[in-house]
């Protein structure tokens, strides 16, 4: 679809733009943990809580900032957000030492929690009910691209000079990205609505205090957990008596439903610390160059981008659960090569995340789908958010579970010495069989909710989804 209005194109760059420089931020550090590591003395524990801490500040505010930037406007929670970012970039790139790294970190995650959602309201805000199918497929795919770049920008800037210019080349991108903004002499005006002060507070507070308990599991850790849940309950409690609460628990009340969610997580859990257990593996212990491990990564994001688009068409003729459920039998295939990764040889390895890439890539399109059609249209906000949660829940426990078990096979050492080389290969053996049982139960449960549950989509959400549809897929049904 060609959008003729000067704004929209202006609009549709910015929103594509942010949304690939969300996903460089938030990427491109795992091939570069060695490096930052060796630079500002991070220890084997510590050194992953540079992902950890992104992801507890995305999960942690995404759900309160989706109602407040309501009430401040989209576009000036937008520029506040992008100068936000901008800040917190130069704080990476002028680390003395790692608490202040960490910071910076933590300030990247709230920042791109807030973009992410104002990218949404912008789309839906802005382009017609015709026009936001293409509209969210030009700012999924630059999505995907900056999945995809992020670890050969990083591999290529510690080539060519050093992990902090990859960092440093985002700086220009956000000022143009501001000037853009700016230039557009118009606010998107939302609906004002009810800030749950009281939910928010408890979810923020609670999902901190789980991730951080999951990175220990010690007598502090599981005190953290244990308190995390007490706080769910008495967030369950709350949000009862709240007339617009910030979690709608009712959604969980569909087993259908929750079995969808529980596989999108595990699949998020097992495609996260693949890429980290993989991206150590080959540069500590087989001493792959940087640029070369970037290389490797970008098989499966490849090959996940040309099967999404077969998947999805797929589901319109098979029952997304038995598409997904295949689906997770591939990722299984590639844990149980990644279990054996020291006992085999290196084109294995990439056929490992070449079935990853067939799994992930058949798994997200039909899952999607079928969690989103289970719901009312009024529902789907909620329904998103939970979907959105599952999978970055699934990338926190991934984190720190592989924290937990690097702690207690290797302590506080440092990753590149060679006497706990083989300590670092039984911690990710034992993850890699973690994720393998775990992404059984989920095919399990797929399948299981097929034979056991019909699927009857709900035509509210039908019918929303065919007038967000593209044109050309509306044209092609109706052909058919």
């Amino acid at each position: 679809m060609i959008f003729k209005s000067s704004q929209k194109k202006s609009t549709l760059i910015v929103v594509a733009i942010t949304q690939l420089i969300i996903q460089l931020i938030a990427n491109m550090t795992v091939i570069a943990l060695p490096d930052i590591a060796a630079d500002l003395n991070f220890s084997a524990e510590a050194i992953l809580w540079v992902n950890i801490i992104y992801l507890m500040s995305f999960v942690a505010f995404s759900l309160p900032f989706a109602k407040i930037i309501s009430q401040y406007g989209v576009k000036k929670s937008t520029k506040i957000s992008l100068l936000l970012l901008f800040f917190s970039i130069l704080i990476s790139v002028f680390s003395i030492n790692d608490i202040m790294f960490l910071l910076s970190r933590l300030m990247q995650g709230f920042s791109a929690a807030i973009l992410a959602i104002s990218l949404y309201v912008i789309v839906v805000e802005e382009f017609e009910d015709s026009e936001i199918g293409s509209a969210l497929g030009v700012v999924s795919s630059s999505g995907y691209i900056g999945l995809l770049i992020a670890p050969v920008v990083m591999g290529l800037a510690i080539v060519a000079l050093d992990w902090k210019w990859a960092f440093l080349m985002v700086l220009p991108i956000l000022v143009i990205l501001l000037i853009l903004l700016n230039g557009i002499d118009y606010e998107w005006a939302t609906e004002k609505k009810h800030v749950d002060n009281k939910g928010s507070l408890i979810y923020v507070v609670m999902m901190c205090l789980f991730t951080y308990g999951m990175t220990l599991l010690d007598e502090f850790g599981i005190v953290f957990v244990v308190i995390s849940v007490i706080l769910l309950i008495i967030l369950f409690k709350v949000e009862k008596n709240v007339p617009k609460p910030i979690f709608n628990f009712q959604l969980l009340k569909d087993v259908k439903y929750v079995i969808g969610n529980y596989a999108a997580m595990i699949t998020y859990f097992t495609i996260t610390i693949t890429i980290t257990v993989l991206s150590l593996h080959l540069q500590y212990i087989l001493d792959v160059e940087e640029i070369v491990v970037s290389f490797i990564l970008l098989i499966a994001p490849i090959i996940m981008i040309g099967t999404s688009g077969f998947s999805g068409r797929l589901s319109n003729r098979i029952d997304s659960r038995i598409i997904s459920g295949v689906a997770m039998i591939f990722i299984c295939a590639s844990s149980t090569i990644f279990f054996f990764v020291d006992f085999i040889p290196f084109s294995i390895i990439l056929v490992g995340c070449a079935l990853q890439g067939i799994g992930n890539g058949l798994f997200s399109a039909p899952n999607n789908k079928y969690v989103l059609t289970l719901v009312d249209e009024e529902d789907l906000p909620d329904a998103s958010s939970v979907l959105s949660t599952s999978k970055e829940l699934g990338k926190i426990l991934s984190a720190g579970i592989f924290t937990v078990i690097l702690s207690i096979f290797i302590g506080g050492q440092q990753l590149g010495l060679d006497h706990i080389g083989h300590l670092f290969i039984q911690s990710a053996n034992l993850m890699m069989f973690i994720c393998l049982l775990l992404n059984l139960s989920a095919a399990i449960l797929l399948f299981y909710s097929k034979f056991r549950y019909d699927h009857v989509p709900n035509e509210s959400a039908v019918r929303f989804f065919k007038r967000i549809a593209p044109e050309w897929a509306k044209k092609r049904a109706y052909e058919k």
